[in-house]
């Protein structure tokens, strides 16, 4: 999956441009060239009818720590516990009401087994033992790029739509025209549509289109 810095890369050297190595104090027409990726992005999203994107994280725990912060503000869902110490034992985390540790015992050490979520923590109860791997499937809004690394959360296969609507752009900011790629960019969205899934089910894999859709 290409990063920002290389999507802005490749339509600056589509569009005859002088590429950059940061996008750290940009000038014209790099600045432009985000904003303009940005935009294509939010309409490719808008097109798809994608309101949230679901992902994953993994977090490694600490013996004698319940409290972990997660990457991002975020609707969890699953939550799996992979233990180093047992190798291939996977066991999904049950959700609980922050009481459960207060009926249950506090203090109690093991392997994970429920965890519930307070402000943009998450915690896990009994409190881990060990070093175990937790892995959480989240749902969060889709995200200005604004880093070098930044990644959108489009499949690689489509970034050529993206860089198509971002080049037409840019080419019409420059005074190039830009008609004929965005002809190609509309034809390249109308395709992406024709393929995108539409599953009601929040559990889907990148994209979460919400509005209770059928399909």
């Amino acid at each position: 999956m290409s990063t920002l810095l290389q999507l802005v890369n490749e339509t600056l050297r589509r569009t005859g441009q002088v590429e950059t190595s940061t996008l750290s104090n940009a000038q014209t027409p790099i600045i432009q060239t985000v904003d303009f990726l940005n935009e294509t992005y939010t309409e490719i999203l808008q097109r798809l009818q994608v309101h949230r994107l679901q992902q994953s994280a993994t977090l490694n725990t600490t013996a004698g720590t319940s409290a972990y912060s997660l990457t991002t503000q975020c609707e969890v869902q699953d939550v799996i516990a992979d233990s180093v110490q047992e190798t291939g034992s996977k066991i999904r985390i049950e959700e609980v009401d922050y009481t459960y540790p207060i009926a249950h015992g506090e203090t109690v050490t093991g392997r994970p087994q429920y965890f519930y979520r307070k402000g943009n923590q998450l915690f896990l109860y009994p409190v881990p033992n060990a070093t175990y791997t937790i892995r959480y499937d989240y749902q969060r809004s889709p995200q200005k790029l604004s880093l070098n690394s930044d990644t959108t959360a489009l499949p690689e296969s489509w970034e050529t739509v993206l860089i198509l609507g971002t080049q037409a752009r840019l080419e019409k900011f420059l005074g190039e025209g830009g008609s004929d790629t965005f002809l190609l960019y509309r034809d390249g969205l109308a395709q992406l549509k024709s393929l995108a899934p539409r599953k009601p089910s929040y559990r889907m894999k990148g994209f979460y289109r919400g509005g209770g859709q059928t399909p």
